[in-house]
């Protein structure tokens, strides 16, 4: 890794530090006009919770992990539609406008692909770097908003309700919510758990939805690794997701067990196949930089 992407690196991750400690300044104006009108005890229900919140963010920032990265996205997300509720009670423009500001900047920084290869490649042993892949492309498009939507109800609502008086309605809301909200931020995190680990001995796939296990590429077999040319007929791990598809080709077949298709597994013998990391262009690098992007056998 090369001195400016090294700064780079270094100036999201202060950003994005810098931004979450921020955030009660810069959001909360505007909470507090959507809190104001609600009873004592739900308004502080929601304002533990907001704290909890950010207080496990602020501290995310400073852990780098996969999970800390599932915490950070979900806090972005949760301050983005929570302020998208609260300027619906706020009639003063700058403080919305202030607000948005934040939470939208919050949201892009822990939702761009530097954070999230940041943080998984954190977990990395000695001399291994990891890449984060792209979540497919039915995740992108419509289960992770979904799923983000439903988590955040399913954590606020019931002790909303029970706050305010509504013990049936909470109690019913939380027996219901929390378990929605666990399911999805765990499906969620299993999304930032998809990665290729390129080590000295060659690439790892570690990917479950494609793959039954982690599976190793010795460096000896690896061909090339590269952007995939139209039309190439290579095995598909990439799950269909959007940009650019890195294709490695072997010098010879290789034996992998795909993902559980109905509790039972596959084997098959493949010598190409696709994956699609969030940087491409920074795993071609280091992939070159291994001697792995045009690699003869020995």
């Amino acid at each position: 890794m090369d001195i400016s992407l090294r700064d780079k690196n270094f100036l999201l991750l202060t950003g994005l530090r810098v931004i979450w400690l921020a955030l009660p300044l810069g959001v909360g104006p505007l909470m507090a006009d959507g809190l104001h009108p609600l009873e004592n005890t739900p308004r502080s229900v929601l304002s533990v919770i907001l704290w909890v919140l950010w207080g496990m963010g602020i501290f995310s920032t400073f852990v780098p992990r996969p999970l800390s990265l599932t915490v950070i996205r979900f806090g972005a997300v949760t301050s983005f539609i929570l302020t998208l509720w609260a300027a619906t009670t706020s009639s003063t423009a700058s403080v919305i406008i202030c607000a948005f500001i934040f939470v939208t900047v919050a949201l892009a920084i822990g939702s761009s692909a530097t954070i999230g290869d940041l943080f998984i490649d954190r977990i990395s042993y000695g001399n291994e770097r990891r890449f984060l892949l792209r979540a497919p492309a039915a995740v992108t498009s419509f289960l992770r908003p979904a799923t983000y939507i439903t988590s955040v109800v399913g954590l606020v609502a019931g002790p909303y309700l029970l706050a305010d008086g509504r013990t049936i309605a909470g109690v019913i809301a939380c027996v219901i919510g929390f378990p929605l909200t666990f399911v999805g931020l765990r499906s969620l995190h299993q999304i930032n758990r998809r990665w290729v680990v390129l080590v000295p001995a060659g690439l790892v796939l570690h990917d479950h939805l494609s793959l039954n296990e982690p599976t190793l590429f010795q460096k000896s077999e690896v061909e090339s690794v590269g952007p995939a040319p139209v039309g190439t007929d290579a095995v598909d791990f990439t799950q269909g997701a959007y940009g650019l598809a890195l294709e490695v080709r072997c010098s010879s077949p290789h034996d992998v067990w795909l993902s559980a298709v109905k509790k039972e597994t596959e084997k098959q013998a493949i010598e190409t196949f696709l994956f699609a990391p969030v940087q491409p262009d920074h795993l071609l690098t280091e992939a070159t930089r291994r001697s792995l992007t045009s690699h003869s056998p020995t």
